[in-house]
């Protein structure tokens, strides 16, 4: 599958995860990334998540240093988390600051257990080990293929995985993204099925 299908596929699968009930964070954590600015932006950019209005960002919220520094971590805010929500920021910091447990608190530790455990006083939950879909050092051959005029490194035993090239390194590098993509895919196929299986 190329590359650009593959791309296109994980957008299709983040949308879905999001719609079934994950939220960006977790989204974030399913595919190991650091930064859950991608995974925002595009649900904004296809209407998912409300676009913030410039003032709600800039604002002080006087949230806890703790839950701050973990979103900050994750390249985000607080008005955004509340916006990936749906949540106000007002309304949420009010619930925060009260110390009310309703669905501001829900969110909070689902997304950041830790933190949350460390704010409250609770039991750090157990980290879960990261799903391995791909050997990590796939076997790959590498080689020129006339009908796509390009160089074709492709994996064994799975020759759907597969990347062109313009040359060997470049269809080495494209491929690897292949596999990146198509991991990332598996898991969330597999964290949707399980959501909705519950």
């Amino acid at each position: 599958m190329r590359i650009e299908n593959l791309e296109e596929k994980l957008n299709s699968r983040i949308v879905e995860a999001y719609i079934s009930g994950l939220s960006v964070i977790e989204i974030t954590r399913v595919l190991n990334k650091s930064s859950a600015e991608h995974i925002h932006n595009l649900l904004r950019d296809t209407g998912h998540i409300d676009t913030l209005k410039k003032e709600g960002l800039r604002r002080s919220y006087g949230i806890d240093d703790k839950w701050e520094t973990a979103l900050r971590k994750k390249g985000y805010s607080f008005p955004r988390w509340c916006a990936g929500w749906g949540f106000d920021p007002v309304k949420s910091a009010q619930e925060l600051a009260l110390g009310e447990r309703g669905d501001v608190h829900e969110a909070l530790k689902r997304d950041f257990p830790i933190v949350y455990s460390r704010m409250f006083g609770e039991v750090p939950p157990h980290r879960k080990p990261t799903i391995r879909i791909h050997d990590p050092h796939p076997s790959v051959t590498i080689m020129w293929h006339p009908d796509r005029n390009a160089y074709v490194a492709e994996m064994i035993g799975d020759p759907t995985i597969n990347a062109a090239g313009i040359d060997l390194e470049h269809a080495l590098q494209r491929f690897l993204a292949s596999i990146r993509y198509d991991e990332h895919i598996k898991r969330l196929d597999l964290i949707i099925a399980q959501k909705q299986s519950s």
